[in-house]
């Protein structure tokens, strides 16, 4: 008989997970769960018949408890995470379930990061920030690392010139990206995690491209890569985007700092500016690129260290990629899942996905769904450079 699976959130991304892992016969049954029945029996409907759509409110702690013991492994795409990532990890745990989630929020990162030891005395496993960026950025993380012998500065970054959508439309997305873009951002520096600045200038040398200014932002990957790599000394993450995008970004960040924007009335008015754009953005995005330096993936992670002595520089990028972002988070997600569920991981605790599988047979399962820009052999899949 196949696993039951329970899969928490009937979103864009939720809907692609719970298609995905219904295709695989080691799920035997799928229960998607929404704070509205219509929404979960929706995306059930469209699971192979495996799947049943059910209502509930992850903040009633015993429902959610009681709903996750009766299942196998729970897929969690409930957000936001700064909300609801450490209170549904703590009912995993308490349940004895095992858990996946796509968490793109750096402090709760952190601080389910914390619950290992509760994880591991309740024999839990689970493993967070399996998306797109964090996730298969956290795998491409764990290739660079075994390319050097040692690591002085891991990046992360993530590019907004190259677009995955056609428009930019005002969503909780934009709202978290004011939210990356503003305050304070964690990121580790001299082997600690410390409270940065976002919009940072963080100047990278991509092996093959060249240089090029990036500016840091708030997300996972250097939370993750400090606990999954203690030794590493630097960690951050970087947004790829023409210099002339710059100053409006840090307009948005000086005035929800001072509290003259909400996050959400930040995020609306960007994406205003965005539609009002039209060619004048395409000219100076244009314009931009014959000054910043070279283009690059959209997304990637660079290491700074040794091997044998010599410094060396190691890229990861990926050839293709699903289509759209909801794809490229919900199917990772569900792949996690199938892999967890083969016994293709290390066993109870809290872990990031560079710490949970290995970056190759993951690769080889996902490669499939890559079609964008074209279908991509698993063994192209991912890029790497080095200097």
């Amino acid at each position: 008989m196949g696993n039951k699976v329970l899969l928490l959130g009937a979103g864009g991304m939720g809907a692609l997970a719970a298609k995905t892992i219904a295709a695989f016969e080691e799920v035997g049954t799928l229960t998607v769960a929404s704070l509205e029945r219509t929404d979960a029996a929706r995306v059930a409907l469209q699971c192979r018949g495996k799947a049943e759509g059910v209502a509930v409110d992850v903040t009633d702690h015993e429902a959610l408890v009681a709903l996750m013991g009766r299942s196998d492994l729970v897929l969690n795409c409930v957000g936001p995470f700064f909300r609801f990532g450490p209170p549904v990890l703590r009912a995993a745990i308490e349940a004895g379930t095992d858990y996946l989630d796509i968490c793109d929020d750096p402090a709760p990162t952190r601080d389910m990061l914390d619950m290992d030891n509760s994880a591991r005395e309740a024999g839990v496993t689970a493993i967070i920030g399996m998306g797109a960026s964090p996730g298969l950025s956290n795998l491409l993380g764990a290739c660079v690392v075994s390319r050097l012998d040692t690591v002085d500065r891991l990046v992360a970054g993530w590019n907004i010139e190259e677009k995955t959508e056609d428009t930019l439309e005002f969503s909780a997305a934009v709202i978290h990206w004011m939210e990356q873009c503003s305050g304070t951002i964690l990121e580790c520096r001299d082997g600690r995690l410390i409270d940065g600045a976002p919009l940072a200038d963080l100047d990278i040398d991509y092996p093959g491209r060249g240089r090029r200014t990036i500016y840091t932002v708030g997300h996972p990957e250097p939370v993750s890569f400090h606990y999954s790599w203690p030794q590493v000394r630097e960690t951050h993450c970087g947004m790829v985007m023409p210099s002339a995008w710059i100053g409006l970004f840090r307009d948005y960040r000086n005035a929800i700092d001072a509290g003259r924007m909400t996050l959400e009335e930040a995020g609306r008015d960007l994406v205003g500016n965005a539609a009002k754009a039209g060619w004048i953005e395409a000219l100076l995005t244009a314009l931009s690129r014959l000054v910043d330096g070279p283009r690059l993936p959209l997304f990637f992670v660079l290491g700074e260290g040794q091997r044998d002595g010599v410094k060396r520089t190691v890229a990861a990028s990926l050839a293709a990629t699903p289509p759209g972002m909801a794809a490229m988070t919900g199917v990772p997600l569900a792949l996690g899942g199938i892999m967890h569920l083969r016994g293709l991981t290390p066993g109870p605790g809290v872990m990031a996905p560079e710490r949970a599988f290995e970056p190759e047979p993951f690769f080889k399962l996902f490669a499939p769904y890559c079609t964008l820009p074209g279908p991509c052999a698993a063994s192209q899949l991912v890029e790497m450079a080095e200097e």
